[in-house]
């Protein structure tokens, strides 16, 4: 009999070139992580199932790999997100992790389920999470760490584009569309695809400004986002909130970029104090658990965001500790994509430069 050497679906070898440059980049990113003051913790790759279903939504547990172990019998689950096990931790250990307590982590997760066609299974995180502080003062610090630390990579021309778990799910209410079409807004929404929502506007029972800015949640990015939001928010009273809080942060995170660890990372970064920071209000992604901002960092070249993350001030009551917090990961994987990519465009072009010079 020949033995298969195949891995399963969705699983692959990480040959020793990309492993280094894996390991690199997380070496990279932890000196971001620690230089904010975030303290590394390792944790298990199995917890026990109650643990992991009450930190994800419905959706996302569904995609929870989970056996039964033979030495207690219990049903254990291999993690597919590290924040619940932080929280799980939090609500464990408050004599060691007082509040906020600012951690970091890295490590894999794995799906029973392929997000998408091509995609693996399993992905590897560095992330952070602040437990034990709100305010637009956390979600400004959480905005600076992603944006440090994808610069410290390389990442030149990332963005962070930031939303809001509640902005969109306000005006979807504010339409009143029926119960069975909702998440038909919600699936449009997540195409940006205005003219789909401009049909399931025409069938709300909300007031007429309302059903008219359904179709203009697909408009809430790139130049002059924040004014339509406004504009928006005028519309749906109970959007202003949440914009406010976006806005917020924003303005508190691009004016802590020019404070001292400007000075730390450089002239360049002293340049770019502003922040490389835009808005998508339209954003209808989430694990179930953002009750806040929310954000996503991206860069040329990477196929998907390659990190993302949010305010979930909910999850911590669930493990018994209730308090407000806040985080990101970062894929390693998309981040390297990212990077080989630039790599590649910038090595094209210094052949160009090569050949014009002997020419």
């Amino acid at each position: 009999m020949v033995l298969d050497l195949s891995l399963p679906s969705g699983l692959r070898d990480l040959l020793p070139d990309h492993s280094a440059h894996l390991a690199d980049l997380s070496s990279r990113l932890h000196e971001v992580f620690s230089r904010f003051g975030y303290r590394r913790v390792f944790l298990p790759t199995l917890e026990r199932l109650e643990v992991v279903e009450r930190g994800l939504s419905p959706a996302a547990a569904a995609d929870v790999m989970k056996f039964v172990e033979p030495g207690s019998g219990e049903v254990v689950a291999i993690r597919p997100d590290i924040t619940p096990q932080i929280a799980r931790l939090y609500a464990a250990r408050p004599d060691a992790l007082p509040s906020p307590a600012r951690l970091c982590y890295d490590g894999p997760v794995l799906r029973a389920r392929e997000a998408r066609a091509g995609r693996p299974r399993e992905v590897y995180q560095a992330g952070v999470e602040m437990l034990g502080a709100g305010g637009s003062g956390a979600d400004a610090e959480m905005l600076v760490v992603l944006s440090r630390a994808l610069e410290r990579v390389g990442l030149e021309g990332a963005v962070v584009e930031v939303g809001h778990a509640r902005f969109a799910g306000a005006v979807i209410e504010a339409a009143r569309l029926p119960e069975r079409l909702r998440q038909e807004a919600w699936v449009a929404l997540g195409r940006k695809d205005q003219a789909a929502l401009e049909r399931l506007a025409a069938r709300g029972r909300g007031a007429p400004p309302a059903r008219a800015a359904l179709p203009q949640l697909a408009t809430l990015y790139g130049d002059g986002a924040l004014a339509r939001a406004r504009a928006l928010a005028r519309a749906v009273p109970a959007a202003a909130g949440p914009l406010a809080e976006v806005e917020a942060a924003i303005r508190s995170a691009r004016r802590r970029r020019a404070g001292p660890f400007a000075v730390d990372l450089g002239e360049a970064a002293r340049r770019r104090r502003a922040g490389p920071f835009a808005v998508d209000l339209g954003e209808a992604r989430g694990l179930g658990y953002y009750t806040g901002i929310t954000f996503a960092g991206y860069a040329p070249g990477a196929g998907s965001a390659v990190a993302a993350g949010g305010r979930y001030d909910g999850l911590l009551a669930r493990f018994g500790r209730p308090g407000p917090a806040i985080g990101f990961a970062v894929d390693l994987e998309f981040a390297t994509q990212a990077l080989e990519r630039s790599s590649g465009r910038g090595r094209a072009a210094e052949r160009v430069r090569r050949g014009a010079r002997r020419r």
